[in-house]
């Protein structure tokens, strides 16, 4: 226990915690037997990231930033996975000498580090992380060895209760691995399909025997305690997916269900949801530093309404959970409105408002506005009388997010008078617009330099005696050969100075207020922050040209 005491003394040090605290962190470690820094979070003296930031000053272990979500499978299978487990490691990469990069959580014991190290066949280096991004990533990784491959014998399966029950977890574990969002599963007149949608684009995953569909719809109702009887009408519900018949050790992920009658049956689209706000963070979502910057200096003004803007699809709900987890501490009461809520959020009270339930995002407006609210979350502004309460709530107070549907920042100005408001309610109002775009990144295990084309330069609107190169991918069993892996977001932020304020008030259009801000304001477009992370390597002119074209 000598170390652990010696980790809680500089925990003290660096004033992180109270010696009080720490003298009641020991008696409690005395009788459960865990490492102090666990149980400072534990009784929320510090974070998840504080621990880690204080493990790796007082270990000399770096701080592995960002979570990992691609790693060669060479690289995970160099040490085994009953060992990594034990552990408490994970291998994550190599390092510029070749030695293998080991991911740990706290400290490793010498000569369990001696053994991989052998085992692996090169040395190896710790980098540090937090226990739940650890584990995450081991579920992620080591789960993908799991052979998920369906093979069907129909006359069999047909009669056997429990093959449904397999086939609907071997498509769910598919999905999550494959980093999908939604899973479609579609009655045809022959056969049952089964597609996923992957970084924003849909792909066949499986092609099923028709006389399967009932039984794993079915199974799929069950799990979402919907009435199986009732074939008839749309049901929507959710549950909470982890394998059962499957020999795979992974944390529950969230799933919500839409069971919708279809020609040939009963058609279920799932959505794959994070299990909890970790997932998301305003700072990693491709943001430029200084749009970043003036983006959160809108979000912590006093009150007055933020906007983010874009079709379905393009990343608003996690843009606005970014923004409440930035927002939320004990000093601010956070309530939200959401249709359906997709992420559930410690510290911040979200309401569900539903269509059958006959209450409107208005009417739950007013509500929360007896309820002493700092900030409110309204999901997505859908009608005249929404608008109304939502901007006279951001003069009289308040601070409101909210999405709506436009194809850049400033059209969101003629939306809003479009809709009902007055001009000057709307200057008075409006603190800033967010237009966002989700584009694909190019996968990083098969990426080659190319140079531009002269088509694609005009594509993009670029000087054609311009040259420069950027990154394709070929194509990989790491991104099932499509040539990208996860997504970054395109973003334009129009904030609201007095001269744009003017200028509404006035109604001028949205071009000329874009074209305003563009030449007096450094206003900068989708699709210029998408050719600047083609420079970057980060994506691709296809990808720019497919979300900004108009």
């Amino acid at each position: 226990m000598a170390g652990f005491e010696r980790f809680g003394e500089y925990l003290v040090s660096r004033e992180l915690v109270s010696r009080d605290a720490l003298t009641g962190l020991l008696a409690t470690q005395r009788l459960v037997k865990e490492r102090i820094g666990l149980l400072a979070v534990r009784e929320g003296l510090i974070t998840d990231d504080q621990l880690a930031e204080a493990l790796s000053g007082h270990l000399g272990i770096p701080l592995m930033g960002e979570m990992v979500t691609n790693i060669e499978r060479g690289v995970v299978e160099a040490i085994p996975k009953k060992m990594a487990l034990k552990a408490e490691v994970l291998p994550v990469g190599t390092g510029e000498k070749g030695e293998l990069l080991l991911a740990c959580s706290g400290p490793v014991p010498k000569g369990v580090l001696q053994n991989m190290s052998r085992l692996a066949r090169r040395q190896i280096r710790l980098v540090l992380t937090t226990p739940k991004k650890l584990k995450k990533m081991q579920n992620l990784f080591f789960s993908r060895d799991y052979d998920t491959s369906i093979k069907i014998n129909t006359a069999v399966a047909v009669e056997d209760i429990g093959f449904g029950i397999e086939i609907v977890e071997k498509i769910l574990l598919r999905a999550v691995n494959q980093g999908a969002s939604d899973i479609h599963v579609e009655p045809g007149k022959e056969a049952l399909i089964v597609r996923f949608r992957v970084d924003g684009v849909m792909f066949k995953t499986e092609t099923l025997p028709f006389d399967l569909a009932s039984k794993i719809i079915s199974r799929i109702k069950v799990l979402s305690s919907l009435d199986i009887a009732e074939k008839r009408k749309p049901q929507d519900g959710s549950f909470a997916f982890a394998p059962r018949t499957l020999n795979v050790d992974i944390d529950p992920v969230n799933i919500r269900v839409s069971i919708l009658p279809v020609i040939h049956g009963e058609k279920a689209v799932l959505r794959i949801l994070p299990p909890h706000d970790e997932a998301v963070d305003l700072a990693g979502i491709g943001m430029k530093k200084d749009l970043y910057e003036r983006f959160v200096e809108s979000l912590q003004l006093p009150h007055g309404i933020v906007l983010v803007t874009g079709p379905t699809g393009s990343g608003k709900s996690t843009t606005l959970y970014g923004a409440l987890k930035l927002l939320r501490s004990d000093t601010i009461n956070i309530t939200t409105l959401e249709d359906p809520v997709e992420l559930t959020m410690q510290g911040i009270n979200q309401t569900h408002i539903s269509g059958s339930e006959k209450i409107s995002f208005a009417d739950g407006l007013r509500s929360i506005l007896r309820q002493d609210p700092d900030v409110i979350m309204v999901g997505e502004i859908r009608d005249a009388e929404t608008l109304n309460v939502s901007l006279r709530a951001a003069i009289t107070g308040h601070m409101v997010l909210s999405t709506l549907h436009t194809n850049d920042a400033p059209s969101a100005f003629s939306r809003l008078q479009d809709m009902g408001a007055e001009p000057f309610l709307v200057a008075a109002s409006v603190r800033a617009v967010l237009a966002q775009r989700l584009v694909r990144r190019v996968c990083p295990a098969c990426r080659e330099t190319v140079e531009i084309s002269r088509l694609e330069k005009e594509m993009l609107g670029l000087p054609l005696d311009e040259t420069f190169t950027f990154n394709r991918g070929r194509g990989c069993p790491e991104c099932a050969h499509r040539g990208y892996r996860g997504r970054c977001g395109l973003f334009e932020l129009f904030f609201m100075e007095d001269e744009i304020k003017e200028m509404v008030v006035e109604g001028r259009s949205f071009g000329e207020l874009a074209e305003y801000a563009t030449e007096h304001l450094g206003f900068t477009t989708l699709r210029q922050d998408g050719i600047e992370k083609i420079r970057q390597g980060i994506t691709t002119p296809e990808e720019v040209m497919r979300v900004t074209m108009e």
